[in-house]
Parts: structure tokens; C-alpha cells; sequence
């Protein structure tokens, strides 16, 4: 797992990481419906103050991006809507 951190457009601070999930944490995932199957493969989670996002795949790279990079990646990335087991689109 690696962590990055980085400033966006707004000048917030992120950190992101990627999330490997283990053939455990796989099937507790699936079963208890915490987050879409697409992400059994992994994700990067994307988290400022206040906010947290995932984008699923795991964009080869990303560990190595630029900031303009990442910054694509974390608006690319669907919002955590807290107290609530599904993500939304970022756009929204």
C-alpha cells in the first residue's frame, strides 16, 4: 500500500492511498454489501477533511502521477456519502 499526498486546484490537502483487499476482507465485502463488487480488486481511497472518495480500478501509475494527475484521478472518483453503504458519483 502506498501514500501520496498532494494539494488540489482549491488548494485542500489529500491524501490518497491504495486498498488490496485479501481473500477475506473479499468476501466479507460481498457479503455484507459494504461496497460494490467492482472494487473486490482494490481502490484508491481519496480523503481531505470533510470528504472522502474511491475509484475503482486501481490506475496503474498512480503511486508515480504528477499532481495534476492525481488531482484528475480524485475528481474521477465517486464521494463516500458517510453513514450510508454506497458511494455516488463525484459529478453530483
Amino acid at each position: 500500500m502506498g501514500l501520496r499526498t498532494f494539494r488540489d486546484a482549491r488548494n485542500r490537502e489529500w491524501r490518497v492511498w491504495d486498498v488490496q483487499p485479501d481473500n477475506t476482507q473479499d468476501q466479507r465485502i460481498r457479503s455484507l454489501g459494504h461496497l460494490p463488487v467492482d472494487m473486490a480488486g482494490g481502490w484508491l481511497c481519496f480523503e481531505t477533511e470533510g470528504e472522502k472518495r474511491r475509484l475503482s480500478p486501481v490506475p496503474d501509475g498512480w503511486d508515480v502521477d504528477d499532481v495534476e494527475a492525481l488531482s484528475r484521478l480524485c475528481r474521477l472518483a465517486s464521494r463516500v456519502v458517510r453513514g450510508e453503504r454506497r458511494t455516488v458519483d463525484a459529478s453530483t
